[in-house]
């Protein structure tokens, strides 16, 4: 390989890997917003009528952008790690990064779809607002609203899991940030992310994120 075509390659090594890092340092940030800014939701812990209809633009962008967001936040993390587990844990982590993308694509189809519903039943000029609250109200008992949303949750945690195996076992990163990582997997799942509580509990998946983008980028040139 001449020394012309090597810089080349390691030019391009460093545009791919450090525009994978700076995705991860900005969506990372996203996601806290997302959590700081979610909207309130009413008693039964999900949106009403009454929560949506003084915001239904703000929350249709909302939703809408917080279900891109999640795509690209767990695609480039993913393709980090795969860079990170050359040798080691690699089948973890290809497995694990493919099951977290998949499920991320349903988690925002699912978002996608609330914030059609919720803002076309609290803008429809056919429905009152009695009926609209009522039929928010059915639409919210119904599981198949959350059904994509909650299985692609489900599917990210599950990938973030074998992604975090094969973190540990490839060695290439300390071993206290996989461990970072089911943690912050594990206490989004559990715990409400509206708020500054919301913000706090997001922050350990994305400290790790963007620690694996930091990582990756250090390891580029191996």
């Amino acid at each position: 390989m001449t020394a012309d075509a090597e810089r080349e390659q390691w030019g391009r090594k460093d545009v791919q890997v450090g525009l994978l890092f700076v995705a991860i340092v900005i969506t990372s940030v996203a996601v806290l917003i997302v959590s700081l800014f979610f909207p309130a939701t009413g008693e039964s812990g999900w949106l009403t009528f009454a929560t949506v209809q003084p915001h239904r633009e703000f929350i249709w962008w909302f939703l809408t952008l917080a279900g891109v967001n999640i795509v690209v936040t767990v695609v480039p993390v993913s393709l980090a790690s795969v860079l990170l587990t050359r040798a080691r844990g690699w089948r973890w982590a290809t497995a694990g990064a493919a099951i977290a993308i998949v499920g991320a694509a349903f988690y925002a189809v699912g978002v996608g779809g609330w914030a059609m519903v919720y803002f076309f039943a609290t803008n429809s000029s056919a429905l009152d607002p009695a009926t609209a609250s009522g039929f928010i109200e059915s639409v919210n008992d119904d599981l198949r609203l959350f059904g994509a949303a909650g299985g692609g949750a489900l599917a990210v945690a599950l990938g973030a899991l074998m992604v975090a195996i094969g973190l540990w076992r490839s060695g290439n990163v300390p071993k206290w940030l996989p461990v970072l990582m089911v943690i912050g997997t594990g206490i989004t799942l559990i715990v409400p992310i509206e708020g500054v509580v919301g913000a706090m509990v997001e922050a350990p998946s994305a400290i790790s994120s963007v620690l694996i983008g930091w990582y990756a980028w250090q390891r580029r040139r191996w």
